[in-house]
């Protein structure tokens, strides 16, 4: 084996290991600030838990589920399980102890690795009913000690006081692995139903690693921040590539800390998803707006030029003196501030998991912010398409990435214009199938394609647009498809909204519930004088109400008549995941939340809906 190539993950692990010998493999806060945790120290903890876990009976094959938030620990307890042939259940923190008892009993799984005593008190509520679980370990030292729960670091150090050759046993029981081997089995979020257990091979992550890496040529003085669930394949695929590329890893305290973890870090990359960059758009349009006259000229400005010189950019073109001259004043007055927020350093963002709006794109360009959107599913390793640093087109998903094919099924029932269809993938990151689903499995490939269900449309230059998800798609009571999703991107970045659900399935017309961004609507309220006791009084105000219609309604104005939004209801609070509504995606379940707000929705069509105002 060249040290340039790998077939498994652990040869991944092993090579970058050999390859990169860091102080800073990975970055973690601990006692008031961050500290590096050295290349050798990340190897002799792997092999010492994985020499932990074989004492406890796991074997080739096994299941071992891990609970837990991003941190460096997670990543070697999963290259610790990888190393014994086993397959990582790696399960979101944010879930509730039904869905934990479900993904363990589906799964199998022989013992689960927990963060804190959060997630442990979740394990021992549910563990009499799970008798195949062998162990729990915990990554923070439990207080006080619950009885059956090991401590992850005393695990290992155990284990290398016991039997000197650790590293010398993983190396060798990793390197057995083969290609085919089952790498993890992932629980897909579940907004349909019940989750399915997605099972990926060492295989099929490795050949999506390697048809990436040309496209991102990450460094090994880079920095990346880990803050996208490692439960979803999009960061752990992230996090193996930048594993390989001798990329430093670091890990936020927890989310409420990034912004500050920022700026101590000083990433250089980092995944991200459209939320994320709404939140921090919406930070730097509200200090705008709180700025003086002057200033607010001056940032719009800036941001004109921006969006000016990005695209000669992009387009390998050389931009004039006079605007080159431009671009350097407006980046050192404007774009410069807007990039110290995250910590001054960020060369790319690779965004994912849902659809980014152009606007949004646009905005992060102009600020030398750049975006690279993708797309990908968990049951393709994710990578189908991306957007990279030599190969953009904004309003696409980028091209379809090496080593991956996709077709469009087009089908004349879809409702869908005739250019578009749904993708099916074809490939070696395409999953063998869910597990031990087979009904689930024959109706999800079709002629040895994978159905992905989204519809989408293939430019002439190869650039892949999605425009909504087939089983989402719904035809008015006048017969007309709507794609919800195309409707709701529209609304990313908007001041006004935090989140908005289309609905219409059936019905007369198309309408929308709206979680208001609150902040904003009550200094709205207050610079016109409204009188307000609570939000909800806020929200049943007329004034208020003909204020967010007349924002749809421009939003809207250039859509057909069949696609305008003709009403609207305000909801007192956002979606979440604690009422079931939002998956550990952040994806809105359309039917727990219709539910939910059922009489609502109700009441909207029982009024008379407005003639198209701009049809």
């Amino acid at each position: 084996m060249g040290n340039q190539e790998f077939r498994t993950l652990n040869e991944l692990f092993l090579k970058a290991i050999a390859n990169y010998s860091k102080p800073d493999a990975f970055l973690y806060k601990t006692a008031g600030k961050y500290r590096g945790l050295p290349s050798q120290e990340a190897l002799e903890n792997a092999a010492g838990l994985a020499l932990a876990l074989d004492r406890r009976g796991i074997n080739r094959g096994d299941r071992v589920a891990l609970l837990s938030e991003n941190r460096y620990e997670w990543a070697l307890t999963d290259y610790a399980v990888l190393g014994l042939g086993a397959a990582l259940v790696p399960i979101y923190p944010t879930l509730l102890e039904n869905d934990i008892e479900y993904i363990l009993r589906d799964s199998e799984a022989r013992g689960v690795v927990c963060s804190d005593d959060t997630q442990i008190k979740k394990i021992l509520n549910i563990r009499g009913r799970l008798p195949g679980l062998r162990f729990i370990f915990v990554m923070n030292h439990a207080t006080p000690r619950q009885s059956g729960v090991e401590v992850w670091q005393e695990v290992i150090d155990a284990s290398a006081r016991a039997e000197a050759g650790s590293i010398d046993f993983f190396r060798s029981r990793a390197l057995e692995v083969r290609p085919e081997s089952v790498a993890s089995i992932l629980y897909t979020s579940g907004t349909m139903g019940q989750a399915k257990g997605v099972v990926l091979t060492h295989s099929n992550l490795v050949s999506n690693i390697l048809a990436s890496l040309g496209l991102f040529p990450f460094q090994p003085d880079e920095v990346a921040m880990s803050f996208l669930p490692l439960s979803h394949i999009f960061e752990r695929m992230l996090d193996y590539h930048y594993f390989w590329a001798g990329v430093s890893i670091a890990y936020p305290e927890n989310m409420e800390a990034l912004p500050k973890n920022l700026l101590e870090v000083r990433p250089t990359v980092m995944a991200v998803v459209p939320r994320v960059l709404e939140k921090v758009h919406a930070r730097v349009t509200e200090v705008v707006r709180q700025s003086s006259p002057v200033r607010q000229k001056l940032f719009q400005w800036a941001l004109g030029v921006g969006k000016g010189y990005f695209p000669v950019i992009l387009q390998h073109r050389q931009p004039s003196a006079a605007l080159r001259a431009q671009h350097a004043l407006a980046d050192f007055l404007v774009g410069a501030k807007v990039r110290a927020q995250m910590g001054g350093r960020i060369k790319q963002l690779i965004s994912g998991a849902a659809p980014l709006s152009r606007d949004l794109a646009e905005f992060f360009f102009a600020v030398g912010l750049p975006v690279y959107e993708g797309y990908g599913l968990t049951e393709t390793s994710p990578v189908i398409s991306v957007n990279c640093p030599h190969s953009v087109k904004l309003g696409t998903v980028g091209r379809v990435i090496p080593s991956v094919e996709v077709k469009l099924d087009k089908s004349p029932d879809d409702g869908v214009a005739a250019a578009a269809g749904e993708i099916l993938v074809r490939g070696p990151s395409v999953t063998p199938g869910y597990y031990h689903l087979d009904e689930e499995n024959r109706k999800s490939f079709k002629d040895g394609w994978f159905r992905t269900g989204d519809l989408g449309s293939l430019d002439s230059d190869g650039f892949l647009t999605i425009t909504g998800r087939k089983k989402n798609l719904f035809k008015t009571s006048g017969g007309k498809y709507v794609s919800p999703e195309k409707l709701e991107n529209l609304f990313q970045g908007h001041p006004y909204v935090a989140q908005v659900l289309i609905l219409g399935d059936g019905r007369r017309f198309v309408s929308a519930l709206i979680a208001p961004n609150f902040f904003r609507l009550e200094s709205l309220a207050r610079s016109r004088g409204i009188d307000f006791k609570d939000r909800l009084d806020l929200l049943q105000n007329g004034e208020i109400l003909a204020f967010m219609q007349q924002q749809v309604d421009q939003l809207t104005a250039g859509l057909p008549p069949h696609e305008k939004i003709r009403q609207i209801a305000l909801l007192p609070r956002e979606f979440s995941i604690e009422a079931g509504e939002l998956s550990a995606t952040q994806k809105v379940k359309r039917g727990v939340a219709e539910e939910h707000f059922r009489a609502l929705i109700d009441e909207i069509y029982l009024r008379q809906a407005p003639q198209a105002r701009h049809a």
